[in-house]
């Protein structure tokens, strides 16, 4: 698509939504003792997807897997004044929104009860808006009218840094991956022409805001609709994402007008969420560290990957065979530094943010997790990003490991995709091995940027991986005015192509200056040609086109 100028579109729009101020309550219960489901019979509570994973992994259905006891959850309610808000069977629990206190004393003394934890307070939030450092302040004018780096167009830089360019030219695009985000909403995803794709291919599979608790997603925050452009972003020659061809399960678990440790509890009852359906990949561009009433902050110690909530359940959902890549923070630059939760979780591939050259950004958040480990992960592109945002059919950039995270998450997908055999865990250490700083690994950019061609070389038995065809396609074909051929080039350089008929008679003879990749070359005019077949000759690589009409 040809595009002459572009306008900055303003974010940070108002919002009409009220905040609610009604305090959580976290309800934690002994045991499943009494629940109606059994490991036996595990369609009751998990998709064919959900089981088919766990299978294929030799993963094993264990308690964690089984919902919690509705018998509990009866009595808790009839003690008195409670709306269930959410439910949780990995921390096996209840959320309860409440003003009910006198009913709150009463339960603690219930048998089965475990625990009572005040979630969320009566605060004003401080933060106004969690996401504004992320996104560009600037805007930018681009005039694009034809690009060598076909069909990435302004993402090339920031696929080709991974050698993600070519491993999606191969055909690796995430078809057939499910992948879940977790955000804080996803405004006008249903709008924005580069996502158009996903529902007309009904490749949206499900949306649901666990915050305000209804399936509609599309009027709120948009920092998700970001992430998901990232990924999925499909306007050929301008705009690519890393997982064109995946499909998604789009998910609120963050709580915009504040800033508790509920958001943590919503994380995890949208990632039981879904496991239960089946995906394959979780992207939370999130995390957490400090909050509006401090009494609940985090230390830094409490980022030793096993401790908060958050990073409690990413484990238990990377224990199921999802791979969870999470955002490793913006706070590099700031008194905190680390990493904040979930990206401490032990189970999790935790991502950074370079720019398209490499450069590691100053805002990236740093490692280790607290007990040691080696986080951030893995780097991506966040610094400087191309992603589309809400309604618009421009691309702007923007900065945050929110970026770089979804950037990942689609390297993933296509790399799941081709190599389906892999469990997990098992791709996760492929990432870290084929990054950059693989045997040196710091506490700035982990393990480094991983190199994803090359892991795939090294790793799959595909013959087209190994092809030194440079022509890929001439089309359309039989072609009438216009002719279109993709030409692969191992490097920046002059070349000669040619247009002549069978007999030899030449009318095209010209050089082309190409990039490194794959290049589109128009050949115009051909109305004028005869009906019949014609010769294509890329330097010494030659191609069959015939003329009709």
């Amino acid at each position: 698509m040809i595009r002459c100028s572009i306008l900055f579109l303003l974010l940070c729009t108002a919002t009409i939504f009220s905040q609610d101020t009604i305090p959580r309550y976290w309800i934690g219960f002994t045991n499943k003792i009494n629940t109606n489901y059994t490991l036996n019979n595990p369609l009751d509570y998990l998709s064919e997807r959900a089981i088919l994973r766990r299978e294929k992994q030799a993963i094993l259905l264990d308690s964690s897997d089984l919902p919690v006891s509705q018998l509990y959850v009866q009595a808790v309610l009839a003690a008195g004044n409670f709306e269930l808000w959410a439910t949780s069977k990995w921390m096996n629990g209840i959320i309860v929104k409440t003003q009910d206190t006198l009913a709150l004393d009463s339960i603690v003394n219930f048998t089965f009860v475990e625990s009572l934890d005040r979630l969320k307070a009566n605060l004003k939030s401080s933060v106004d808006n969690k996401f504004d450092q992320e996104f560009s302040s600037k805007s930018t004018i681009l005039s694009i009218e034809n690009t060598p780096y076909f069909p990435f167009g302004l993402t090339y830089m920031q696929h080709h840094l991974h050698g993600s360019d070519v491993v999606q030219n191969l055909g690796f695009n995430g078809q057939g991956k499910h992948i879940a985000i977790l955000d804080a909403g996803f405004k006008k995803v249903d709008q924005t022409p580069a996502l158009e794709h996903l529902f007309n291919e009904n490749r949206i599979l499900s949306t649901y805001d666990f915050v305000r608790k209804e399936s509609s997603v599309y009027e709120d925050h948009y920092h998700g609709e970001a992430v998901l452009s990232i990924i999925a972003g499909y306007d050929p020659e301008y705009y690519i994402g890393s997982a064109t061809k995946a499909s998604f399960h789009l998910l609120i678990s963050e709580d915009v007008f504040s800033e508790t440790i509920t958001e943590e509890y919503y994380w995890v009852v949208a990632a039981e969420y879904a496991d239960s359906a089946g995906v394959d990949i979780i992207n939370t561009s999130l995390g957490y560290t400090t909050f509006d009433d401090s009494t609940t902050n985090h230390s830094y110690s409490d980022m030793n990957g096993h401790t908060t909530i958050a990073a409690r359940g990413l484990n238990i959902a990377a224990s199921k065979g999802v791979l969870c890549v999470t955002s490793a923070g913006n706070s590099g630059a700031n008194s905190w530094k680390y990493i904040s939760t979930p990206a401490d979780a032990d189970l999790g591939l935790t991502v950074g943010a370079v720019d398209s050259n490499g450069l590691r950004a100053p805002f990236s958040s740093q490692g280790p997790s607290f007990d040691g480990d080696i986080k951030p992960n893995v780097m991506s592109v966040g610094w400087n990003t191309y992603y589309i945002p809400p309604g618009s059919s421009f691309a702007d950039q923007g900065n945050g490991t929110s970026f770089s995270a979804p950037m990942m998450t689609g390297m993933v997908a296509a790399l799941w995709e081709a190599m389906p055999e892999l469990s997990n865990f098992e791709l996760i250490h492929l990432l870290e091995e084929y990054s950059h700083l693989y045997g040196q690994p710091d506490s700035l950019m982990g393990y480094g940027i991983p190199n994803i061609h090359q892991l795939l070389l090294d790793n799959s038995n595909y013959e087209e991986l190994f092809s030194t065809t440079k022509i890929l396609n001439v089309y359309p074909n039989p072609f009438t005015e216009e002719l279109i051929v993709l030409y692969k080039s191992d490097s920046d350089k002059e070349i000669q192509i040619k247009m002549h008929s069978i007999s030899g008679k030449i009318f095209h003879n010209r050089g082309l200056n190409v990039k490194k990749g794959i290049n589109k070359l128009r050949i115009f005019q051909a109305n004028e040609l005869a009906l019949g077949i014609y010769l294509i000759t890329v330097d010494n690589e030659v191609i069959k086109a015939i003329k009709s009409k």
